[in-house]
């Protein structure tokens, strides 16, 4: 077993010489086969360990006595010991999450501590074949994708290391007899209260007898095949994104429609999947049922629609665009202004300014631009306002005859309907004469026979 442990080792670059190494103690066969192993190589690599106990409180005296027992060991093996109690029956009652979750956290935000305060370089964990085995099948259960069947990672974050990986409980079994090494049992692990013991108590049993004496194996060479797959998809993406300017700590991020759908459909979900990852709050939980809405936005009909997802996502499709981001509260509200000429107009709301004024000199005929146009005055049907869109808002727009719809006017200028509240129109008693920054209507245009004008001006 040695022998396969430091392939195991090599192959994935696990150790460096003089590596400061945390080793996770609990007492049981794997950790301690695991403490042994380290210690017996650790001249080859001029080891320092630090054995590391979390005593979760869970089962009394029995977890107490499993402290004792790894101290114990530590202070025979002349290692340095630490240890931290933690009464995560009290926890649980204040977290609403599982307690295999409030464990599986509270022990490694422990882990981080003492590799933090021994500026270690990695934190040694003693996950075995047979643990890959009964994670693979969990996460088959569940309906995981690639990175669920990749199953336990050898090295996580350059950092998490697990030797123990390509070795079955049987073998560890057979090296801690033959050194003779003591080791406590866990009583919990014969309930199947658990989903994992369900499934090492009586599934794998079953599918090992009547269906693949080598199911343990075969599940870690298959989990060896899809983490290496699903490398080279995490990597392609990547690239992509790298590609396509992604800011990941933006609240908002916009990518190309067009762009996103001449990617493999394989690497078009993963990079849903990603960004949806990097908008939300928590960063985890984003599964099939998030991503397959998001595909499904890119594929209907509607140029302009929005998806509520979990995790205080929104997203949207903008005509070409798509808009995944954290949700904010609406930062417009309804608003309506009374014009008066010379005057100005403070749009408080989008801190905005517009002037009015009524000029004697009249400009090119139907001189505009984005921030400035000018209005016959006689056309004007008084009183003038500004305000955001209502529904039935009408505009005669150069180059048409008879007048349009605004919802008509946004769509065809692919203005999102979440942004067209944050347009100011400036408007008289029978229609919209001007839409801020994008069109005038023909009513009130310049011509040969205009004597006033009205010069509205962005400021």
């Amino acid at each position: 077993m040695l022998k396969k442990v430091k392939e195991t080792i090599k192959k994935h670059n696990m150790l460096d010489m003089e590596d400061t190494v945390i080793v996770a103690v609990s007492g049981g066969p794997d950790s301690v086969a695991l403490l042994k192993i380290l210690n017996m190589i650790s001249n080859e690599y001029k080891l320092s360990l630090v054995i590391a106990h979390f005593n979760h409180g869970l089962r009394g005296k029995e977890s107490d006595g499993e402290e004792t027992f790894v101290r114990n060991l530590s202070e025979s093996m002349r290692i340095t010991f630490e240890s931290e109690y933690m009464d995560l029956p009290i926890l649980i009652k204040e977290k609403r999450k599982s307690i295999e979750d409030i464990c599986r956290n509270a022990r490694y935000k422990f882990l981080e501590k003492v590799r933090k305060n021994y500026k270690a370089d990695k934190i040694a964990l003693g996950h075995n074949l047979d643990d890959q085995a009964e994670t693979v099948v969990m996460k088959f259960l569940r309906g995981s994708g690639m990175e669920g069947l990749r199953g336990i990672l050898p090295v996580r974050d350059r950092i998490y290391i697990r030797p123990l990986i390509s070795v079955t409980r049987g073998e560890i079994s057979t090296f801690l007899k033959k050194e003779e090494i003591k080791y406590v049992t866990d009583s919990t692990n014969i309930e199947n209260i658990y989903l994992r013991n369900r499934i090492r108590n009586r599934l794998i049993p079953e599918l090992r007898e009547n269906y693949n004496p080598r199911l343990e194996e075969n599940l870690g060479h298959m989990a060896d095949i899809i983490r290496t797959e699903n490398d080279y998809i995490k990597t392609t993406v990547e690239k992509v994104l790298t590609t396509w300017g992604v800011d990941q700590d933006k609240d908002d991020i916009r990518i190309k429609v067009p762009e996103l759908v001449k990617l493999h459909e394989a690497i078009q979900w993963r990079a849903i999947k990603v960004l949806l990852q990097y908008c939300s709050h928590s960063k985890k939980g984003i599964g099939y049922i998030h991503v397959k809405s998001v595909m499904e936005l890119i594929a209907g009909s509607s140029p302009s629609a929005t998806v509520n997802l979990p995790f205080d996502l929104e997203v949207r499709r903008e005509y070409d665009f798509l808009v995944i981001a954290k949700k904010k509260p609406v930062k417009y509200t309804e608003f309506c202004y009374n014009v008066k000429i010379p005057g100005t107009v403070n749009i408080k709301e989008l801190g905005i300014k517009a002037n009015f004024d009524l000029i004697e000199k009249t400009p090119a005929l139907n001189f505009n631009s984005n921030s400035a146009v000018f209005m016959d005055y006689e056309e004007i049907s008084f009183p003038l306002i500004v305000r955001n869109a209502i529904p039935g808002d009408r505009i005669q727009p150069f180059g048409m005859k008879g007048s349009k719809k605004l919802k008509s006017f946004f769509i065809d200028e692919k203005i999102p309907e979440n942004r067209r509240k944050e347009i100011p129109l400036v408007v008289d008693q029978k229609s919209v004469l001007w839409i801020f920054g994008m069109r005038l209507s023909k009513r009130v245009k310049i011509t040969d026979k205009t004597r006033k004008v009205v010069k509205v001006e962005i400021v």
